[in-house]
């Protein structure tokens, strides 16, 4: 069985999640240079699930701006893939599992766009 594109969960799989914050941000690694480059790859935020009953990791990608979210809010993840990879460990190899989503958006929030009627707050003369 291949799994090319990731498995897609659904609302079951992680259950409620929670906000616990920024754990690293992913450099970009010039292979021929063999070193670590400043140009940002990707996000990596800690979720807490309530049906994994742990922390889980969920990267996001770098067109993404940093997330702001106050510790513990609840949230949902858009779009979210589970992918493997195989890391080798001596003569075996151990299943490595990531989570990667569009998006993690806050449960709740009001869009926080200025809606003022047209005119408010204008000058008059």
């Amino acid at each position: 069985m291949e799994f090319k594109t990731g498995i897609i969960p659904d609302e079951l799989t992680f259950g409620d999640l929670f906000f616990m914050g920024l754990k690293r941000e992913r450099m970009f690694f010039d292979r021929d240079k063999n070193q670590r480059t400043d140009i940002l790859e990707a996000r990596v935020y800690n979720l807490s699930s309530a049906t994994q009953k742990e922390q889980i990791e969920v990267t996001l990608p770098e067109y993404i701006d940093l997330k702001e979210i106050e510790f513990n809010k609840q949230v949902k993840l858009k779009n979210p893939v589970i992918k493997a990879r195989a890391q080798a460990n001596g003569n075996f190899a151990n299943v490595v599992w990531t989570v990667e989503a569009e998006d993690i958006l806050e449960l709740g929030a009001s869009s926080k766009q200025n809606k003022e009627p047209v005119g408010a707050g204008a000058d008059k003369k």
